[in-house]
C-alpha cells in the first residue's frame, strides 16, 4: 500500500458522520443515556451530590471510539512505511519468551555441567576440606527469584553399600536408546533398583513425617514431608568432565521423584489421608516439588545431581533442568 493511499484511509476512516452513530432502541428513551447504555450526566438524580468526591464522568464513547480508530489507522500507516518493525517486534516477544541459554559450569571440586547464563551460583566448595562421614554438598546453583535449583552433593561410598553391591560388573551398561530388548530391560530393572536405594530416605521420612533435605518450618518449629512418589529411571554411559581420549566411561542414573512438605504439623485425617495444620488449627497449604536426580561414583565417591522445581512450575522448566542435571560430568580415573 502506498503512503498517499494509507494517509487517504487514515482520513476515511476518522470521519464519522453523525448520522451513522447507533441508537439502542431496545431500552426505555425516557431517560437520556450514553452511547454505551450509561445514564448521561444530564440523567443524574437531582439529589445525587456532586463534589469533589464524586467519581469522573466516564469518557464519551464516540470520543473513545474515534482515538481507538486513529491509534489503529496510525498503525497501519507506520506498517506501511515500514514494514520490517511487526516482524521485529514479534520476534522479540519470541525471544523472549525461550529457554535461557546455557553456558559452561566447571565447579571447584572438578566437575562439569552446563547451567542457563543467568543463574546466581550460591555455592561452590572444592571439597578438599573434610566432609564427615554424611558426604557435602558442593554447589548450589539455580533461578532463586522462582526456586528453581541444582545442587551438586558428594557422599563416601562406604554409606552406600547396597548401591557398590547392585551396580558391581555393570560398569559397561549400554544406554537403554541403543540396548537390545533383554538389555533394556535389565537396565530398566537395575536403573530402578538404583532408584529406589538413594531415595529410601525420603520414603522413610514419610512415614515418620519427619522434614528432610528442606528448610525447617516456620509454623510452631516443625516441618515434614507428607508425599513422596518415584517416577521413571534410566541410566546412560558418558566420559568424565575431562573428555580425553581413553578417560574412562561411567554409568549415570537417572530419576525423578515428587515430593510434597508441610511447613507446620502434619496430622491424618480418615481415609488415611493427611493435612498440614497451623498453630492455630487452620489448614496450611503445602510446598510441592517435582525434583530429577543424576547419581554416578566416582573416586570412592556418589555424586548425587539433583534438579528442583515446584510443581507449579515444572511444565515450563522440566526440560531444562532434566538437560542440566544430565550434562553433569565427573573427572575419571585413567584405564
Amino acid at each position: 500500500m502506498s503512503l498517499a493511499a494509507s494517509h487517504a484511509l487514515v482520513q476515511t476512516r476518522v470521519i464519522t458522520p453523525r448520522s451513522s452513530r447507533r441508537v439502542d432502541r431496545r431500552r426505555p428513551s425516557t431517560a437520556s443515556e450514553g452511547e454505551h447504555g450509561e445514564p448521561s450526566s444530564s440523567a443524574a438524580p437531582r439529589d445525587r451530590p456532586r463534589d469533589a468526591a464524586s467519581p469522573a464522568r466516564p469518557v464519551d464513547g464516540r470520543r473513545a471510539f474515534l482515538g481507538r480508530v486513529t491509534a489503529s489507522s496510525a498503525t497501519l500507516l507506520s506498517s506501511a512505511i515500514s514494514p520490517r518493525v511487526g516482524p521485529a517486534v514479534a520476534a522479540a516477544d519470541a525471544s523472549a519468551s525461550a529457554p535461557a541459554p546455557l553456558a559452561p559450569f566447571v565447579g571447584k571440586a572438578g566437575f562439569f555441567m552446563r547451567i542457563p547464563s543467568g543463574w546466581v551460583k550460591a555455592m561452590d566448595r572444592s571439597g578438599d576440606g573434610p566432609s564427615g562421614a554424611s558426604g557435602e554438598t558442593l554447589a548450589l546453583v539455580g533461578n532463586f527469584r522462582d526456586i528453581d535449583t541444582v545442587s551438586v552433593r558428594r557422599e563416601p561410598m562406604s554409606a552406600h553399600p547396597e548401591f557398590a553391591e547392585a551396580t558391581r560388573g555393570n560398569a559397561n551398561l549400554r544406554a537403554p536408546t541403543s540396548a537390545t530388548s533383554e538389555t533394556f530391560s535389565e537396565d530398566v530393572s537395575l536403573s530402578r533398583r538404583v532408584a529406589e536405594m538413594l531415595t529410601s530416605a525420603e520414603r522413610s521420612a514419610v512415614e515418620a513425617n519427619q522434614a528432610l533435605g528442606v528448610v525447617a518450618g516456620v509454623e510452631g518449629g516443625s516441618s515434614g514431608t507428607m508425599d513422596f512418589r518415584l517416577g521413571e529411571a534410566s541410566a546412560f554411559e558418558a566420559e568424565g568432565a575431562g573428555g580425553a581420549a581413553g578417560e574412562a566411561r561411567a554409568t549415570y542414573f537417572a530419576y525423578d521423584f515428587y515430593t510434597e512438605v508441610c511447613r507446620a504439623k502434619i496430622e491424618e485425617i480418615s481415609g488415611g489421608d493427611k493435612q498440614c495444620v497451623g498453630p492455630r488449627g487452620d489448614v496450611l497449604d503445602t510446598i510441592q516439588r517435582r525434583n530429577f536426580a543424576v547419581a554416578v561414583e566416582s573416586d570412592g565417591y556418589l555424586y548425587l545431581v539433583k534438579a528442583s522445581a515446584l510443581e507449579s512450575r515444572w511444565e515450563k522448566v522440566g526440560a531444562q533442568l532434566r538437560t542440566v542435571a544430565e550434562s553433569f560430568r565427573v573427572p575419571q580415573a585413567q584405564q
